[in-house]
């Protein structure tokens, strides 16, 4: 059987008291040149696609829920400020369960370590929410423990593998229009989150 990290098993013990509506946050770019996988085609043909020059992406601030939720806030760099940001429409956005004593639950935002997830520029505005939000970080270069990442694959996947986009009007437009099926709460995120 497999040994669970002390930070796993912590983890688990606050998704069990049931106090928390828990979410994975992460931050993804999705470059506007080319990503080609494996696809089939016929025989003999060798297909071509569009790819353009630049290196210009699309940033995001994504916060997945355990409920299915996805919350995602579009921003050229990530900073102390920006994430402020994020968490801000997080707290305005996400759907909280309650607890056994009818109060909401409060928001554990599970996180990897960047640097500005622990400015202290943020310290006293974290304080200032405390009641609502608490910060969960994971270990460092431990991706495997926040399935938020597999929905970023599962975007590429399914929005950006193989495909051409002139601009990033047209990248941003497409990634806005697959997400939108997950601003509620739904089993298909719910299932990614799942094994933690």
């Amino acid at each position: 059987m497999k040994k669970r990290k002390p930070s796993q098993k912590k983890l688990q013990e606050k998704i069990a008291s049931n106090d928390y509506e828990v979410f994975f946050e992460d931050e993804c770019h999705f470059k506007l040149t080319l990503t080609i996988i494996r696809a089939w085609f016929l025989a003999g043909s060798c297909p071509e696609i569009k790819s353009p020059v630049d290196r210009f992406k699309v940033s995001i601030f994504g916060a997945m829920g355990m409920n299915g939720q996805l919350i995602t806030l579009e921003n050229e760099t990530f900073n102390a400020e920006t994430f402020r940001l994020f968490l801000l429409k997080l707290l305005y956005e996400a759907e909280l369960g309650k607890k056994d004593n009818g109060k909401k639950k409060k928001i554990l935002m599970v996180l990897d370590n960047a640097r500005y997830h622990h400015a202290k520029i943020l310290q006293p505005w974290l304080n200032e929410v405390s009641d609502l939000l608490e910060l969960f970080f994971l270990p460092p270069y431990s991706p495997d423990l926040n399935p938020i990442e597999m929905l970023w694959k599962k975007t590429r996947r399914n929005v950006t593998h193989n495909r051409f986009f002139n601009s990033l009007s047209a990248l941003w437009y497409d990634l806005k229009q697959y997400w939108a099926q997950f601003h509620k709460p739904n089993d298909e995120l719910m299932k990614l989150s799942a094994f933690i």
